[in-house]
């Protein structure tokens, strides 16, 4: 009865993610670009997911002059699509919706565990840059 159930709620949280998201995490090495490290990552996920906020929950912070906002959200992926860490980088490559495409996010939270999850509800924050 719950298998036939849980396969069921899967197959339809999955129905929800029109979005295709490319998920890329640090090896712990770098190269150095414009003399700067910069991380060298491998994907580690691609494929479909939703984007879901329904709770504002931003902050703010300076850093210098600037001041930044990051939005905490959350991205739902299919389960045992991938092991979510800290720390990976989630990238929109396509969606219905134009402006989400190419949009960054990082990953916040190790794996969300749940018994009889439909989906991976994985907190992100996307962080932008003001003036």
């Amino acid at each position: 009865m719950v298998t036939a159930a849980l396969a069921r709620g899967r197959m339809l949280a999955e129905s929800l993610m029109t979005s295709r998201w490319t998920i890329r995490r640090a090896t712990g090495e770098s190269s150095i670009v414009d003399f700067r490290p910069v991380p060298i990552t491998e994907q580690v996920y691609d494929g479909i997911g939703k984007l879901q906020t329904y709770e504002a929950y931003e902050q703010s912070g300076t850093a210098g002059p600037a001041t930044t906002q990051t939005q905490r959200m959350t991205l739902h992926l299919p389960v045992g699509s991938y092991m979510p860490l800290p720390g990976d980088m989630a990238t929109c490559t396509a969606s219905s919706d134009p402006l989400l495409v190419g949009r960054r996010m990082r990953i916040a939270q190790v794996m969300p565990s749940k018994e009889h999850a439909t989906a991976y509800r994985c907190f992100v924050d996307e962080t932008s840059q003001g003036a």
